[in-house]
């Protein structure tokens, strides 16, 4: 898992740990916000999954959202080689964005997020984005020594002596080449001709990459330069997220060489039509490790097999190059493969939900919780962050560490921050709250709200409420009532002075909170503003 979030929410305390806020301390793990929707990633070589790739939206996306509209969840897949004219893969900028897409599509899918096609063919190589000063040199000498060109690698790679320590960064061929990413009738010949220029640019550099690393591959500083092509590198990375949500189709073609006609697009050619045998090496062993890393059932819970998020198909090759649509081996395989991708969909996302916490819970219950996730994953964000001057201000600043030890001891008004508009006070808060759990006691309870970060915190009084409907799952409050009309600002300081009173320490923090109440609301909002700007016992602390 990735640090930050937890995939299931299958942890019997995981919904008190959320509701009290105690999530948030040292050691713990933000779980991932539930979402009724799966959203899958497809990746593959380009050119070569293209038959499939139509069958997921024409056959397989249709019948998914049709089963589960009947559950309100919202099923779309992200196809990285839609509409792409040319290969992804040789931008590793690109790359990077389709990690952020990744990330994305595990943090907000239930159930799989991935769905990769590996088939015959490796793929391109994706270039490194950064080389430290050792290896660019160790590279660059490297090559020297074995008479490769070595302009391209100074062309391209430049150094950056901003970061620490210093790198050299590959250039973003997009930048360079304006056209590449924008392709119209009326740039149409200028991007051929920066297509073609940085083609030849690309696969020198690989050819130098690859050189360089096949002769000199005893050079210890150089081995965490791999070299991947993009399918191994985004599946790679989703098995870091969750092995559970990356799903995986090994297509065999039987019978398919380097000598078979209308092979280009189904495996590792060199020019001339010699089969490259570094690219099918690493196929060989990408395979291998898909195999490996979707069988160890970390996640053997209620027989969930992980193995079975991979399937493997053989077809065999047709002389021709060509697959007809009436031939009966190639319309078996799609149809066979339609149905293991609908049903590990389906059986994945219902043994998420039959192990869910959740399924316990009300229907209110559970919008709350993932009200508070929202606003804890905020949180969590946030104090990653360096706020500058912190430490000094926690040391130094002699009004707030006496406000802090009037706190915990006496009556005292919670801790205001003023500024103006992107001064930086959200952060402060955060980073005072992420202080002071911390340095309490592990019993402490927390609670979060953004203004305007969810429909629930849009004015005070749907904050107000929610707080006040949060603080109900503590121990040893009185719970809400809601058969009668409810006074939340007798409950709240009814609360706080139970907390109080049993020693229990608690902290509240309401950011942008002079920012929640428009002006047509004012009158009705001063009780909520009142209680909350009001004298606290001690042990009840407040940020706003």
């Amino acid at each position: 898992m990735v640090s930050g979030y937890v995939n299931n929410h299958n942890n019997p305390d995981a919904y008190t740990n959320a509701m009290q806020g105690q999530v948030l301390l040292n050691g713990s793990q933000v779980p991932k916000i539930i979402w009724n929707q799966i959203k899958i990633l497809i990746i593959s070589n380009k050119d070569e999954f293209d038959i499939e790739r139509d069958m997921l939206v024409t056959e397989t996306l249709p019948k998914l959202q049709q089963y589960f509209l009947t559950q309100g969840i919202y099923v779309y897949f992200i196809d990285c080689n839609l509409n792409w004219n040319f290969d992804l893969s040789k931008n590793p900028y690109h790359i990077l964005r389709y990690m952020k897409e990744l990330k994305d599509a595990y943090q907000t899918s239930t159930g799989h997020f991935l769905l990769t096609f590996v088939g015959n063919k490796y793929g391109q190589i994706v270039l490194p984005i950064e080389l430290s000063t050792i290896d660019f040199h160790n590279i660059k000498n490297s090559a020297s020594d074995l008479g490769k060109d070595i302009k391209l690698l100074e062309e391209w790679y430049l150094l950056d002596d901003k970061l620490s320590p210093p790198m050299y960064k590959l250039k973003d061929p997009d930048e360079n080449f304006s056209t590449i990413p924008s392709r119209s009738i009326s740039t149409y010949d200028i991007n051929s001709c920066e297509n073609q220029e940085w083609n030849e640019a690309y696969f020198n550099l690989v050819d130098l990459f690859l050189s360089v690393l096949n002769e000199k591959s005893n050079m210890k500083s150089m081995h965490d330069i791999q070299l991947l092509s993009y399918v191994e590198m985004l599946f790679n990375y989703s098995i870091k997220l969750s092995p559970s949500g990356s799903m995986c189709i090994l297509r065999q073609l039987d019978g398919l060489n380097e000598k078979s006609k209308g092979n280009e697009s189904y495996i590792d050619l060199l020019s001339g039509g010699r089969l490259d045998k570094i690219r099918q090496e690493k196929l060989k062993r990408f395979r291998e490790s898909i195999i490996n890393k979707l069988s160890n059932n970390n996640d053997n819970k209620n027989d969930f097999k992980i193995e079975d998020n991979r399937t493997i198909l053989n077809i065999p090759w047709k002389d021709n190059g060509e697959f007809q649509s009436d031939d009966s081996d190639y319309q078996r395989y799609l149809r066979t493969l339609n149905a293991s991708i609908f049903l590990r969909i389906k059986s994945l996302n219902q043994h998420f939900n039959d192990l869910s916490i959740l399924n316990h819970y009300k229907n209110s219950e559970q919008i709350l919780y993932n009200e508070i996730l929202v606003h804890l994953t905020y949180y969590s964000k946030y104090s990653s962050y360096t706020c500058l001057g912190f430490d000094y201000f926690i040391n130094n600043n002699y009004s707030f560490k006496q406000w802090l030890t009037l706190a915990n001891t006496t009556e005292h008004y919670p801790f205001m921050i003023f500024g103006s508009r992107a001064s930086g006070k959200t952060l402060l808060c955060t980073k005072i709250v992420q202080y002071l759990l911390n340095s309490l006691e592990k019993n402490v309870s927390c609670i979060i709200r953004y203004f305007n970060l969810t429909t629930k915190s849009r004015n005070i009084v749907e904050i107000f409420s929610s707080i006040c409907t949060q603080m109900c799952s503590f121990e040893h409050i009185p719970k809400l009532n809601n058969e009668q009309e409810i006074n939340y600002i007798e409950y709240y300081q009814l609360v706080i002075e139970n907390l109080s009173k049993i020693q229990k320490p608690f902290i509240l923090m309401i950011d942008g909170i002079e920012e929640i109440s428009p002006t047509t609301q004012h009158v009705s909002s001063i009780g909520f503003y009142q209680a909350l700007l009001q004298l606290l016992p001690p042990k009840v602390i407040s940020f706003h």
